[in-house]
């Protein structure tokens, strides 16, 4: 989508004015909290479930007719000691720092008046490509780790997800640092921060 000088300074002031306005409500921490929370939380569930389908697929390999309870806590220990603790774990750690790093850019984006936010052109360009970001690096991450469990390449299965969401910390924020210099939002984020931290 391409914008003129003029736009993106007309956008701007115009969103400037909306964050300074009296009339803006407060930016709601919960709401930051629900829009930063959705891809670290969808990489959580997804090495739950990948690790286990692991399991379901390793048991199911022989014939366990008439096995006892027991059994099955047994495999999930020996199965789950094998990397799966520690992926699910360094997952969840790396999930709340992304949310923690992403936090105040969710509350910046919250303090814009929600009728200027749906107009602007350059917000829903931005938002866009974000999405769209999160989305291939799921699919991505997603995909390698299914190599790896249904390969001899375990570490595929133990390390994507968590490495490929940490690469995301550092993959969202330069863009959102390319876009900021783009569009000259140094005054809108500076603006921003002053009414945040008050």
């Amino acid at each position: 989508m391409a914008f003129s000088n003029g736009d993106v300074r007309k956008e701007i002031a115009e969103i400037i004015s909306g964050i300074g306005s009296d009339e803006r409500p407060v930016s709601s921490p919960k709401e930051a909290f629900k829009i930063v929370a959705i891809y670290p939380a969808m990489m959580i569930l997804t090495v739950i479930l990948l690790w286990f389908s692991f399991y379901a697929m390793m048991v199911m390999t022989g014939d366990n007719t008439g096995q006892k309870l027991g059994f099955y806590f047994e495999a999930a220990q020996l199965i789950m000691g094998y990397e799966g603790w520690i992926s699910i774990g360094v997952t969840t750690v790396v999930a709340i720092f992304f949310i923690l790093i992403s936090y105040s850019t969710a509350l910046i984006y919250l303090s814009i008046p929600e009728d200027i936010r749906s107009r602007s052109k350059i917000i829903a360009s931005i938002k866009s490509t974000v999405k769209k970001t999160f989305l291939i690096l799921w699919g991505i991450a997603t995909l390698l780790s299914l190599v790896g469990m249904f390969s001899d390449w375990m570490i595929l299965l133990a390390g994507t997800i968590p490495v490929v969401l940490f690469m995301s910390i550092f993959i969202i924020n330069g863009y959102l640092g390319i876009q900021s210099a783009r569009y000259g939002l140094g005054p809108l984020m500076s603006t921003a921060n002053k009414l945040i931290s008050r």
